[in-house]
C-alpha cells in the first residue's frame, strides 16, 4: 500500500466540510496532520465546535484542531447560508464535543505544522481563505513547505452562488482568496463547476443513515437534510469532491489558466476572473497568476471513491 499523503484540513464545518472531513478521515490515501478552523459556513465557535463533534462521532483518533480568524480580512463577509441548517451542520443533533481544540491560534498551528514538517505538506482549504491568507503574510517562509494548495472556491464557467457572479468561499473574503490564489504557490482550485457534479440521491442517503459505520450515518444525515432543504431527490457531496480529486487527481479534468479575483466591483467583488482567451499573452498579464483549475470530474468515480471510505459499497451504485 503507498504512503498516505500527509495533509492539513481547512474547514468553516459546513455540512459540505463534514462530508469532506468524513471522507478525508476515512480515507487510508490521507494522513490528517490537522485541522483548522475559520469562520464561513458558521461562526467560528460553532465551526470549532462542529468539527470536534464530528470527529467525536466517528471516534477519529487524536487530531489537532485550532480555532483562527473569525472574520474577513477586510469587510464583514456574509451570513452564515440557512442551508445548512440552525448548526450548521444539518441539525443532527449529535453530542456535544469530548474533546478540545488547541489554545494556540490555528496560523499559529499551521505555521509550526509545516515548520516541522520534514518534508512539504499538502493544503486542502474548503473554507474562506482567511486563515491561509494570513498565515502567508503573516509566515511567507511557510511557502516553501507547501507541497500543493487544493482550495474550494470561485467558478470557471459556471455561474455564482453567493452572488450572479461569486462563489460563497472566495465572495465572504475575496482579499484573502487574492492573496492565495495569486501568491504563485501551486494552487489546484476546485470551483463550482464540478462541486455540482457529484451527486447521492434521496434513497442512497437514507440507506446510509442505516449503515453500520457511524461515518456513513452521520454523511446520510447530512445529505437527507439537504434534500429537504432543497426539496431534491438529491444532494452534492460538494466540499467533499475536493478531497476525491487530492486522493485520485486521475478522476478530474484540469486546465492551466490566468486567474484574479474581482476585488473593487460591485456585483463582481468576489468573481473569480479567468483569462480564456485565444489570442492571450505565454505569460500572465500583471494581476494575474497561473493555477490549475478543474473543470470537471468522473462523477461514478467520485462516488466510488466515497463509498468505498465509508464502507457503502453496496448502497451507493454507479
Amino acid at each position: 500500500m503507498a504512503t498516505p499523503l500527509p495533509v492539513l484540513v481547512d474547514v468553516d464545518t459546513g455540512g459540505d466540510d463534514a462530508l469532506a472531513l468524513l471522507l478525508a478521515m476515512a480515507s487510508p490515501a490521507l494522513e490528517v496532520r490537522g485541522i483548522s478552523c475559520v469562520a464561513g459556513n458558521c461562526g467560528l465557535e460553532q465551526v470549532v465546535t462542529n468539527t470536534l463533534r464530528l470527529l467525536d462521532g466517528i471516534e477519529a483518533p487524536p487530531v489537532p484542531v485550532a480555532a483562527g480568524m473569525d472574520r474577513p480580512i477586510v469587510d464583514a463577509g456574509l451570513p452564515p447560508p440557512a442551508l445548512h441548517g440552525s448548526d450548521g451542520m444539518g441539525d443532527l443533533g449529535l453530542p456535544g464535543p469530548r474533546r478540545r481544540a488547541l489554545s494556540m491560534h490555528a496560523v499559529e498551528f499551521l505555521r509550526d505544522a509545516l515548520t516541522e514538517a520534514a518534508a512539504p505538506l499538502t493544503l486542502i482549504c474548503l473554507a474562506p481563505l482567511t486563515n491561509i491568507a494570513m498565515l502567508l503574510r503573516t509566515y511567507p517562509q511557510v511557502g516553501e513547505k507547501i507541497a500543493r494548495l487544493y482550495a474550494m472556491g470561485g467558478t470557471y464557467a459556471a455561474p455564482g452562488n453567493a452572488t450572479p457572479a461569486a462563489e460563497f468561499n472566495v465572495r465572504c473574503d475575496p482579499e484573502a482568496a487574492a492573496i492565495v490564489l495569486q501568491s504563485g504557490l501551486p494552487v489546484t482550485l476546485y470551483p463550482l463547476d464540478p462541486f455540482v457534479q457529484v451527486r447521492i440521491t434521496r434513497e442512497e442517503a437514507e440507506a446510509m443513515t442505516r449503515a453500520a459505520g457511524a461515518g456513513a450515518r452521520i454523511a446520510g444525515g447530512i445529505a437527507l437534510h439537504y434534500c429537504r432543504y432543497f426539496g431534491a431527490d438529491f444532494s452534492l457531496i460538494g466540499d467533499a469532491g475536493t478531497v476525491a480529486a487530492v486522493i485520485d487527481p486521475e478522476g478530474a479534468s484540469t486546465v492551466r489558466s490566468p486567474v484574479r479575483v474581482e476585488l473593487t466591483g460591485g456585483a463582481t467583488r468576489g468573481a473569480t476572473i479567468f483569462d480564456r482567451r485565444l489570442w492571450a499573452a505565454e505569460e500572465a498579464e500583471d494581476g494575474f497568476s497561473e493555477i490549475e483549475v478543474v473543470t470537471g470530474v468522473d462523477a461514478p468515480r467520485y462516488r466510488r471513491l466515497m463509498a468505498a471510505a465509508l464502507g457503502v459499497e453496496d448502497m451507493l451504485g454507479d
